[in-house]
């Protein structure tokens, strides 16, 4: 099921936003086109689903609500933060995959995302 998948998508562009706290156009356009990749995969997969209408109801609010709650969260980053280009980029091809590509989670994880991910890990782990 893509749902689940995707809201660990979700966690993990909250733990990249957390890593980078950053405030820029550009970063927060690029956080939302994912958000509202993740956001449109989750909704064709929730309504392929056999769930319930109240299951459904349930759910729906909480992907609107969810690129909101994570643009809040990218307002508080320097532009000049040395990590702000390579998430920028991490962010751009993630919104650049398809709904397949998320629903294989080894397609997820671009090489702009690796890329980011090794910056990061120098920098706060000093490896």
């Amino acid at each position: 099921m893509l749902f689940p998948r995707l809201l660990n998508v979700g966690a993990g562009m909250a733990l990249l936003l957390a890593m980078t706290t950053a405030s820029a156009e550009s970063l927060e356009s690029a956080a939302n086109d994912l958000c509202e990749k993740v956001k449109a995969c989750s909704l064709a997969e929730l309504n392929q689903q056999e769930l319930t209408p109240e299951l459904k109801a349930m759910m729906e609010p909480i992907l609107e609500g969810m690129c909101a709650a994570m643009s809040e969260g990218i307002q508080e980053v320097p532009v000049e933060h040395e990590l702000y280009a390579s998430a920028v980029a991490c962010m751009r091809s993630m919104a650049n995959l398809s709904c397949a590509d998320f629903r294989d989670g080894s397609r997820v994880e671009t090489p702009e995302c690796l890329s980011y991910r090794e910056k990061a890990e120098k920098i706060y782990n000093g490896s």
